[in-house]
């Protein structure tokens, strides 16, 4: 079984900077894929798409997780990172990740990342 989630950045700017972040993390493999955007919107922005494995991926989720509050309190202006996988939609700002990385987590333990 493969875990796949996505990230997408509010600030397009900060997307390569993330990747490289994740990209340090073994066990996980990186895209960068192309957003879509619905009838009557402008621009589309890039994301994330990041799998890992169930053998060691979802270690190496939580790893990645638990990373992002620290790339967003590193950061010169505010940026918020969404955190997608399936049906489950997480915003993650310095003000909330420590509640969003603890929610994300519980998800992850309960195979659903």
């Amino acid at each position: 079984m493969v875990a796949v989630v996505d990230l997408s950045i509010s600030d397009p700017g900060e997307l390569a900077s993330l990747r490289k972040i994740v990209e340090r993390i073994p066990g996980l493999r990186v895209r960068q894929m192309t957003g879509r955007t619905a009838p009557g919107e402008q621009g589309a922005f890039d994301f994330l798409q990041i799998a890992a494995t169930a053998g060691g991926g979802g270690g190496a989720l939580l790893l990645m997780i638990r990373t992002l509050p620290d790339f967003i309190r590193s950061r010169r202006r505010d940026v918020s990172i969404v955190y997608k996988a399936g049906d489950m939609e997480v915003t993650i700002t310095a003000a909330t990740a420590a509640d969003a990385v603890t929610l994300i987590e519980k998800s992850i333990d309960a195979g659903r990342a």
